[in-house]
């Protein structure tokens, strides 16, 4: 549901936010400020690739690698909450096979009771050795990014990939999963411009998701999602600037980021954590997640006044995707 400003009422509002609390499995929404449910840690943020949809040529490199003893830290408060969250990414703004080490970070997480660790990736790196060895450390999930499955059309979108490379890579995992663990859970995701309106884009969109039909189990996920100009910060004619939008968004009551650097952003469109909610350094992440910062980002969504905020002006990020299934809550 999607409210304009003359229709925005208090009890819309109020309907909106019990929502969110059934979304979570909550009693009262309230209940969300025990602990974040889902994470996404960034333990790395560079990239192989230049994606023309992405920011990467924007993003802060300045500490390219998350340090043991934050990563620690993180785990180390993860699990004293490890029967209360729901998942953790272990990947944000970078490519995370980068990682060198990406299979221990996995491990450790697994090692800390969490239930469900899981990445995305481009699958450049996903080489047979490197599946076998996060499987075996416990990896829960993974999502594969690739946006087509026609060479140029890939190669317009993921710039400086190997198409046939990604392509075994991903179709090689499939078999290995399905041979050691298959209830891990695939998801390939891809970015479209394509109008669903149209014919041949639909006939396209179904020629990707059917190239998957032999490989994948039931319980894997294939979708898409469209492009966004990264809560307002990167501009460009492809993609479309929405009206103001006035319903709550789920994210500040379910979903922590936290950057290589330790900053705590304010949702996946904030690449730099330009919010400063809070530094895990120097602040436990039951602190931030209570803190001051937090509670303002939560008032103003609860009040219909989200786009006081520069990064939720306008954004539909969880409103626009046009998945084959429905998304996680985060």
């Amino acid at each position: 549901m999607i409210f304009s400003q003359d229709a925005c009422s208090t009890a819309q509002l109020d309907a909106e936010l019990q929502d969110i609390a059934r979304r979570l499995n909550l009693e009262k929404l309230e209940d969300a400020l025990h602990f974040p449910k889902y994470f996404q840690v960034e333990t790395i943020r560079v990239c192989n690739a230049k994606c023309p949809f992405c920011a990467v040529d924007q993003w802060d490199k300045s500490t390219p690698l998350m340090p043991d003893e934050l990563f620690e830290k993180i785990a180390e408060e993860m699990s004293d909450y490890s029967d209360w969250i729901e998942f953790v990414s272990i990947q944000r703004a970078g490519e995370p096979l980068l990682d060198k080490k990406i299979v221990p970070r996995v491990q450790r997480l697994k090692d800390a009771g969490i239930k469900h660790v899981t990445m995305s990736t481009n699958a450049s790196f996903l080489s047979e050795d490197k599946s076998r060895q996060l499987l075996d450390a416990g990896l829960d999930e993974v999502m594969m990014s690739i946006d087509s499955i026609d060479r140029p059309s890939y190669e317009k979108m993921r710039v400086g990939l190997d198409y046939d490379q990604v392509i075994e890579n991903i179709q090689n995992f499939f078999k290995l999963r399905n041979q050691l663990n298959p209830k891990v859970i695939v998801r390939v995701r891809g970015v479209s411009f394509h109008d669903l309106e149209n014919d041949e884009s639909r006939a396209e969109l179904a020629r990707w998701t059917h190239f998957w039909d032999e490989i994948k189990l039931p319980h894997d996920r294939i979708y898409m999602k469209k492009p966004h100009n990264w809560g307002n910060q990167k501009e460009w004619d492809t993609v479309p600037e929405y009206a103001d939008i006035f319903h709550p968004c789920v994210l500040p009551w379910s979903t922590m980021h936290v950057t290589a650097m330790g900053t705590v952003p304010l949702c996946p469109q904030d690449y730099d954590g330009k919010a400063d909610l809070g530094n895990v350094w120097n602040q436990s992440i039951a602190e931030i997640w209570r803190g001051e910062g937090w509670d303002r980002i939560r008032r103003l969504h609860r009040t219909g006044q989200r786009n006081q905020i520069e990064f939720c002006r306008g954004c539909r990020l969880f409103d626009e995707e046009f998945h084959m299934e429905k998304e996680m809550p985060v």
